[in-house]
C-alpha cells in the first residue's frame, strides 16, 4: 500500500489532531461522491487507503506497531516486547462507515453545493481522469561498507499483490530481485524496478524501489567519499611519534607513520584511501585519521620531575 504517513501528507511525529485534520482533508478529496465520473476503481482504492491509514495512525497501539515494524509487521504480526507475539491486523472495515462516523450528521460536502445550481465544479489539480499506477513499494536494502566499497550483486526478496487470471482477485507473491550495486554508491541511493510491484484491476502495475542503507562498521565511519578512522595511541606515542597499522576495506594492511605531535584537534589525512567516487569509481576519497590518546593511570615522582624538566 505504501507509507501511511505519506498517504496522509503527515510527518512521523504528527499529533493526533494533525492525523484527524489530514483524514478530514484526504477523505473529502477522494470520496466517490466528489469524484463522480472519474476512474471508479482508482478513486475507491484511494478512499479505502485513506481510511486504512487513518485507522492505524489514530490508534495508539496500531501506530506503535506500524512505526516499529512497518506495514508488513503490522499485518503479519510482531513481537510484543514481553517474549510473546502480537497477531497480525487486517483492515476489514467499510471506509464509508469510517467516513460517516467521523463527520457524524453534518455534511462535509456542504461547501461544494449551491441550493439552486447543485454540485459545483471542482478545479482540482490532483484529479485523476485516466488509468493510474499502483503505489510504489519501497524496500530498504542493507549493505556493509565493504559491499559499498567494492560493489556487489545483492539479491532481495520482494512481496507483491499478484492479480489473478479473473482480473479481480489478488494473491501475495514472493519473488527475488537482484540489485547490481556499483562501487561507491551512498546510503539513500534508489534503484527502481519498473512494473515489478503490486497489480490491481484497471491500474498500471506499480514499481519496486530499493533504498540503499549502510550498516554500521566496526572500524570506519563514512563521510561522503571519505572514510573516518579513530586510532588508539599512548601519550608517549602522541608526543614522540608512532606508526598506525590500518586494515582497509579491501583487506590490505597499510602502515601510516605519525611524525607530528598529536594534539586534540590533530588529524592525519591519507590521500586516495577513502571510498570510490560514485561518478568516477577509479578515483577515491581520503582516509582521515583522528586519535584517541590513552593517558597513564599514574606517574612516579621521578617521572613527574623528568616530564617537568622536558616540558
Amino acid at each position: 500500500m505504501g507509507d501511511f504517513y505519506k498517504l496522509l501528507d503527515l510527518k512521523r511525529e504528527a499529533s493526533d489532531s494533525a492525523v484527524k485534520q489530514a483524514y478530514r482533508q484526504k477523505s473529502i478529496q477522494w470520496h466517490p461522491q466528489r469524484n463522480a465520473g472519474k476512474n471508479p476503481e482508482f478513486v475507491g482504492n484511494k478512499f479505502r487507503q485513506v481510511a486504512e491509514a487513518y485507522t492505524v495512525l489514530a490508534d495508539a497501539k496500531l501506530r506503535a506497531i506500524y512505526d516499529q515494524y512497518g506495514e508488513k509487521g503490522l499485518k503479519r504480526g510482531a513481537p510484543n516486547g514481553n517474549g510473546g507475539y502480537v497477531r497480525g491486523w487486517v483492515f476489514n472495515l467499510n471506509p464509508e462507515d469510517i467516513f460517516s462516523s467521523f463527520f457524524g450528521s453534518s455534511s462535509p460536502f456542504a461547501e461544494f453545493f449551491d441550493q439552486e445550481e447543485g454540485l459545483k465544479l471542482f478545479d482540482d489539480p490532483n484529479a485523476v481522469t485516466g488509468p493510474t499506477k499502483m503505489d510504489t513499494q519501497e524496500i530498504n536494502l542493507w549493505l556493509s561498507l565493504e559491499e559499498l566499497y567494492s560493489g556487489c550483486r545483492k539479491a532481495s526478496s520482494a512481496y507483491r499483490q499478484k492479480l489473478g487470471t479473473d482480473g479481480v482477485t489478488v494473491t501475495p507473491e514472493k519473488r527475488t530481485l537482484t540489485v547490481e550495486v556499483q562501487p561507491g554508491w551512498r546510503e539513500g541511493t534508489k534503484i527502481t524496478f519498473q512494473g515489478e510491484g503490486d497489480e490491481g484491476k484497471g491500474l498500471e502495475t506499480g514499481d519496486v524501489v530499493f533504498v540503499l542503507k549502510e550498516l554500521p562498521h566496526p572500524r570506519f565511519r563514512r563521510s561522503k567519499d571519505n572514510l573516518l578512522y579513530t586510532a588508539d595511541i599512548t601519550l608517549r606515542e602522541s608526543l614522540t611519534g608512532t606508526t598506525v597499522e590500518i586494515r582497509t576495506l579491501d583487506n590490505r594492511s597499510i602502515p601510516i607513520p605519525i611524525t607530528n605531535i598529536v594534539s586534540p584537534s590533530f588529524t592525519q589525512v591519507v590521500k586516495g584511501e577513502g571510498m570510490p567516487m560514485m561518478r568516477n569509481p577509479s578515483q577515491r576519497g581520503d582516509l582521515i585519521i583522528d586519535f584517541r590518546v590513552t593517558f597513564p593511570s599514574e606517574l612516579s615522582e621521578v617521572q613527574k620531575a623528568a616530564l617537568a624538566d622536558i616540558l
